[in-house]
């Protein structure tokens, strides 16, 4: 390992894993939430291959922090769009499917392989979709309530904490990731950058967030991927904000 300037730049990523990636002790003893969001990005700037999955333009050792850091979770929080592209399934870790219209479909892989040992999926939506739907849905799913006519990814969060779910990972996609900046909740971002060339219009945010800035608290390198902690600083305090 070798320092440089503060942030650590390592040559080879072979230490455990968790620890390098530990959650704050408040999220741990479920003092306050935490919030972070895992992405990968190629090095043009597109975070989908021409499949138009995330895993195309991920590398190994993308894969297995990814997988190492969601297994420490509490929960996955996921938008509704990004989990039907990316045909999500019954995972270790509880599913929190963020929704405005609760588009979904009883052959969602997510809900149709889910077994009795599976944990609960949960739904983050608003008042008006709850009241309208349908009834397959309820028996497959937890609701929780976050604004009366559109998702408040504010009271979303205070939601999961309530249930105890604390240690909360963001898997996008790019949509939810511009939102949970917006709305000032997003505590940490887990960039991958991937020495990949892709083009296309795939990209990280979807739009302006204003002037956002922060620091990298953690920058490793392995093989050519460029693995980043980045912890945003919020100019203002948190606003109202919806998906």
């Amino acid at each position: 390992m070798q320092k440089v300037g503060g942030p650590v730049v390592g040559d080879d990523l072979q230490a455990d894993i968790p620890t390098l990636y530990s959650w704050p002790k408040s999220a741990i003893n479920h003092e306050r939430p935490w919030v972070r969001c895992n992405m990968v990005m190629s090095l043009d700037g597109a975070i989908a291959g021409p499949d138009g999955k995330s895993a195309s333009i991920g590398s190994p050792i993308d894969k297995k922090v990814f997988s190492a850091v969601r297994r420490d979770s509490d929960v996955i929080l996921v938008g509704a769009g990004t989990a039907r592209q990316e045909g999500y399934r019954p995972s270790v870790v509880p599913i929190a499917l963020v929704s405005n219209r609760l588009n979904f479909s009883e052959g969602l892989p997510l809900f149709d392989q889910a077994g009795p040992t599976s944990p609960p999926n949960l739904i983050i939506t608003h008042d008006d979709a709850i009241n309208d739907a349908p009834n397959w849905l309820k028996q497959v799913a937890s609701f929780i309530p976050s604004g009366k006519s559109s998702v408040d990814l504010t009271r979303a969060v205070a939601g999961l904490h309530d249930l105890g779910l604390d240690r909360i990972h963001c898997e996008g996609g790019p949509l939810l990731l511009t939102a949970l900046i917006q709305a000032q909740v997003l505590d940490e971002l887990l960039l991958t950058v991937t020495p990949i060339l892709v083009g296309g219009s795939s990209t990280l945010l979807t739009s302006a967030i204003g002037d956002c800035r922060g620091a990298f608290s953690q920058v490793l390198v392995e093989d050519g991927t460029l693995l980043l902690r980045f912890i945003p600083q919020y100019p203002t305090s948190p606003t109202l904000s919806s998906e």
